[in-house]
């Protein structure tokens, strides 16, 4: 990665570790509480992240290998994610994709999903570590709604996720019976 997007990298990983610090202090029973019957419980939103950083991995590999003749990143890409600010910071809720939701479990185990996603966040940098300079200016990521966008607009929109559903957790937990 080059080092505007290390910079980018190193925020979003700081901010997940310190969001699982901040989780520690809460047992499994209380992270798996729903506000609400239709709502998700803290562990089902940690799930969610997880599967939207999975499943944007897997595009870009699926992607690459058809070749890494990919289309460099422009001015469409850079709107592409000012739209999808637009939509993150409008006071509206958005239902995520289905696949995102699907077999989403009722109770999960905290430590393993700690586990499982530093695993998982590793496997990504170290994906994107590999990436030469043109496909990571390429646009080689898509949003299901927006389009195609580049590796740093990726994690932008990776960021602006997560700061999304840390309210949404911050909300849960204040919510749920202790």
């Amino acid at each position: 990665m080059k080092n505007g997007m290390k910079k980018q990298w190193h925020q979003l990983e700081h901010k997940r570790i310190l969001l699982m610090q901040d989780l520690t202090q809460f047992n499994n029973e209380k992270l798996n509480q729903k506000p609400e019957p239709q709502k998700w419980s803290v562990l089902q939103v940690i799930t969610h992240l997880m599967r939207a950083e999975s499943i944007s991995m897997d595009y870009m590999k699926r992607k690459l290998s058809f070749g890494n003749n990919i289309p460099r990143s422009g001015f469409k890409s850079t709107m592409r994610l000012w739209l999808l600010k637009v939509f993150f910071f409008m006071p509206f809720k958005y239902k995520a994709p289905a696949m995102l939701e699907e077999q989403m479990p009722d109770v999960s185990d905290f430590n393993e999903l700690k586990n499982n996603w530093a695993s998982q966040r590793l496997e990504l940098k170290n994906f994107l570590d590999s990436l030469p300079d043109n496909v990571l200016e390429s646009d080689i990521w898509k949003h299901q709604i927006v389009g195609k966008m580049n590796i740093s607009q990726m994690i932008d929109f990776h960021q602006i996720h997560f700061d999304r559903h840390q309210k949404q957790i911050e909300k849960t937990l204040k919510a749920v019976k202790s």
